[in-house]
């Protein structure tokens, strides 16, 4: 892709290089013409060409113009479509639109035969252009498109009888989750490796027995990914209501966010899959409470929804949040300017983003940001519909609101009023001293 794009003339003087193809020949100096990789600004400078692209040709292929702007990521495109015919011309109108820029697109891969069928029998198609490979890899996922599922597989190196830091790093990253779809899994291997940075250990020490116990129980564990299957059609199409809804919850451990599309098709129908998930453990050099961390999480949850709605388009009156923590719900009704900095800088980022009237409270039992919090086994996770489909009665015609919301006024007010105790009721540094130097502990004298 970086050799189809040319340098401007007057930036190439910014590659040159030496070389000389003997060492008995004289040295001499050459400047590279197209985008080299390695370079800083190659990613940047490659999207953007195809981003210029799309506008200069914009009139003429506007069904590719959108997708190129859209559905592009590097030089990996996914896009789709609800016909086959609309595939055909998706084809067209994007091989016409990349040979326009010099760009050639190749393996072309569907989970619909007749498409494939139609694209092999063109003339300028050839065996690099259509693959018929049951697994590809799309952005480093598995996906089959026989069934249509993206498919779960963890290869890790045979177990060594020693076991370090570096390498328990080293398997972790292994774990390439971009979605989230396995975050009650990941989220256990990242507070493991909190423990690793507690316990003081050197990169290439040895694990104390019960480190290393826990490890190899979880390594032992993943290997129940084999069994783990996402369907990736999640009964999405245009003439369809929809609606995004994030959960989020926290542990003493780590804090979650979980969002979830809810889909109601013509026929009334209620369709939910899990979208996207994030976790992130809670600080160990200055411990934060509970009630902090949940609203840390309805913050991240905040802030995924967000990016959520608008790849897939979502107005913002179809966003909805929840938590299982009535405490976040009273600092979100109070606003951000009564709060101490900590709560009031996380309240409006999450009013920013979406209104107090549309935040919800479900019970811990029904939170599937729970699992994420806390952590599920892989053999656990493949079978946790909580984890999946969200709460029972997201699933419903109607969703009941009667009894998810704070209703109780005097139980309200008491939490706000223990919240404005808690949080005003805070230490500041120059309380300490007087505008003279001398120290009062708590009164500020004024000369």
């Amino acid at each position: 892709m970086y050799r189809m794009v040319k340098v401007a003339d007057s930036d190439t003087d910014f590659q040159r290089i030496v070389w000389r193809f003997d060492p008995s020949t004289p040295i001499q100096c050459y400047k590279l013409l197209r985008l080299t990789f390695g370079t800083a600004c190659a990613p940047y400078l490659a999207v953007k060409v195809l981003h210029r692209l799309a506008e200069l040709e914009e009139k003429k292929y506007p069904l590719a113009a959108k997708i190129t702007k859209q559905c592009y990521y590097m030089d990996d495109l996914l896009a789709g479509c609800d016909t086959v015919d609309e595939a055909i011309k998706i084809y067209e109108e994007m091989n016409e639109l990349m040979r326009s820029g010099g760009f050639e697109l190749q393996k072309w891969s569907s989970n619909n035969y007749e498409f494939l069928e139609q694209i092999g029998k063109t003339e300028s198609s050839d065996s690099s252009t259509v693959k018929l490979n049951d697994i590809i890899k799309v952005l480093g996922l598995r996906w089959n498109r026989k069934n249509d599922n993206f498919e779960y597989v963890v290869n890790l190196p045979e177990s060594k009888n020693i076991v370090t830091k570096r390498q328990v790093l080293s398997e972790v990253a292994r774990l390439y989750d971009p979605l989230g779809w396995i975050a009650p899994v990941v989220v256990k291997a990242k507070i493991f490796i909190q423990k690793l940075w507690k316990s003081g250990l050197g990169w290439d020490e040895n694990l104390m027995d019960e480190l290393l116990s826990e490890w190899l129980k979880y390594r032992q564990e993943l290997i129940d990914f084999e069994n783990l299957k996402i369907p990736r059609w999640i009964n999405f199409t245009q003439e369809c209501k929809r609606e995004l809804h994030v959960f989020s919850d926290s542990s003493k451990s780590a804090f979650a966010a979980a969002v979830y599309i809810r889909v109601i098709d013509s026929s009334n129908r209620v369709h939910v899959h899990l979208l996207s998930a994030k976790t992130r453990v809670a600080p160990i050099i200055k411990e934060i409470s509970i009630p902090r961390l949940e609203l840390s999480g309805a913050t991240l949850a905040a802030k995924l929804i967000c990016e959520v709605s608008q790849v897939l388009e979502v107005p913002r009156e179809h966003m909805y949040g929840w938590t299982d923590s009535t405490i976040v719900l009273a600092w979100l009704k109070g606003g951000s300017s009564r709060w101490a900095t900590f709560v009031s800088n996380r309240v409006s980022t999450i009013l920013n983003i979406m209104d107090y009237h549309q935040w919800g409270h479900v019970s811990s039992e029904t939170n599937p940001a729970d699992c994420a919090s806390r952590g599920l086994k892989p053999r656990e996770l493949s079978e946790h519909s909580l984890w999946w489909r969200g709460p029972h009665w997201l699933s419903e015609p109607t969703i009941p609101t009667e009894s998810k919301l704070i209703e109780d006024t005097h139980e309200e007010l008491r939490i706000q009023s223990l919240s404005v105790v808690a949080e005003v009721n805070e230490e500041f540094i120059w309380e300490d001293y007087s505008f003279n130097g001398s120290a009062t502990r708590g009164k500020v004298e004024t000369q």
